[in-house]
């Protein structure tokens, strides 16, 4: 399932590359806001298969599926992976929709002119799902990050992200530029829960491939 969600993201980069991201498809399958007009029934799913032009936007979401994916499903299965998988994104878009609304209901001017008409793209979200579940499950195999030759173990390294993307979500850190932090965090509480459920009632002795 890995390698088929992977081949999926790079197919899709590739194809909104070549129709040089034709306006009428990306505003069709990108996430925009439920109330926006441009909002679809399928855009929470869409989303996550879509990524920005930049290379390094796809580049890393799939060397973390790459890397941390394999494992994951290994130990659940294949099956429930990918509804593993795509839960993570779709938790992603429901905290993100909440504050969103939040905001809108409340500060209509300042949503509308910073977050309504600004659509969401990119898998990190479920990927924020699955590095959770890594850490979970496995938190001291190690990784070693190029260019540093030196072994981390992963909930070191998977522990800097998530308190990075969390002091950046609440602005005690600098914001990188369209990064969608709240996502990430979205993600990984519902990739974080679903994970503690399934290992505390040991899913592995019923899992389905």
């Amino acid at each position: 399932m890995v390698k088929n969600l992977l081949i999926l993201n790079v197919i899709i980069y590739i194809g909104f590359k070549l129709v040089s991201y034709d306006d009428f498809l990306f505003n069709t399958f990108a996430l925009w806001f439920f109330e926006n007009p441009n909002f679809k029934i399928w855009q929470p799913i869409t989303h996550m298969f879509m990524h920005s032009p930049e290379i390094t936007h796809v580049l890393y979401n799939m060397l973390f599926l790459i890397f941390l994916g394999p494992a994951i499903e290994d130990w659940m299965g294949s099956k429930r992976f990918l509804f593993f998988y795509l839960m993570c994104g779709i938790g992603a878009f429901l905290t993100v929709s909440a504050v969103d609304f939040y905001s809108f209901t409340y500060d209509t001017q300042a949503f509308m002119s910073n977050g309504f008409y600004r659509p969401s793209v990119g898998a990190s979200g479920a990927i924020y799902g699955v590095m959770a579940a890594f850490v979970w499950l496995f938190p001291n195999r190690t990784l070693v990050l190029f260019p540093i030759p030196i072994p981390i173990k992963v909930k070191y390294l998977i522990g800097f992200y998530m308190v990075k993307e969390l002091l950046a979500t609440f602005n005690f850190i600098a914001s990188s530029a369209n990064v969608a932090h709240l996502a990430h965090i979205g993600g990984a509480i519902f990739g974080f829960v679903m994970i503690w459920y399934w290992k505390k009632n040991e899913m592995d002795k019923y899992r389905i491939n």
